[in-house]
């Protein structure tokens, strides 16, 4: 139940030649990935630790650590401007997705505590109420997106702006921080 392999058997993820179907396919692993924060509460009550626990857990933390804030970062970057050009009266939704991806953030670095901590064995639980909180959450931000932000994306930005929307995306990705 808890093997990442589902994560991977999956369809061939959109590339970032088309950067509205690359988000919209972040969400679907945003939440599988919160399906298998939400299952690891009852599991461990169940098994314990173990190294199937371990390896999930390390999965989820590399996930949220680095793709939840490429995600957001993508969003912030290439469409909220756009569309905030095109439709100034969008700022209050555009102003409410931004606290959101703090809140998220603030949230995340909570469980990734506790999550990291139970993994090296300093913790003995991991709290079920704010994992399940922090997947609401985070569903409910996605399904806002999903509902506003990528169709007025897709109805306010032109194609030869997507794609280079998209090759930023994909560079910020390449890059490697310095030494």
């Amino acid at each position: 139940m808890l093997s990442l392999d589902a994560l991977t058997a999956s369809a061939a993820a959109p590339s970032f030649d088309e950067p509205l179907d690359m988000l919209y396919a972040c969400h679907d692993k945003v939440r599988r990935f919160c399906d298998q924060l939400e299952a690891l509460p009852a599991y461990i009550d169940e098994h314990g630790r173990n190294q199937a626990v371990i390896n999930t857990i390390a999965g989820i933390v590399r996930y949220f650590d680095l793709a939840g804030p490429a995600h957001h970062q993508d969003e912030e970057d290439e469409l909220f401007p756009l569309i905030l050009a095109r439709q100034p009266d969008a700022a209050p939704k555009i102003e409410q997705l931004l606290g959101e991806h703090g809140y998220l953030h603030s949230r995340w670095n909570a469980i990734r505590d506790d999550l990291l901590a139970y993994n090296a064995g300093t913790l003995d639980d991991i709290s079920a109420g704010e994992v399940h909180e922090f997947a609401r959450l985070y569903r409910e931000h996605a399904a806002r997106e999903e509902q506003w932000l990528f169709p007025t994306a897709a109805a306010l930005i032109n194609d030869s702006e997507l794609a280079q929307a998209g090759q930023r995306m994909a560079a910020r990705r390449t890059l490697k921080p310095a030494a």
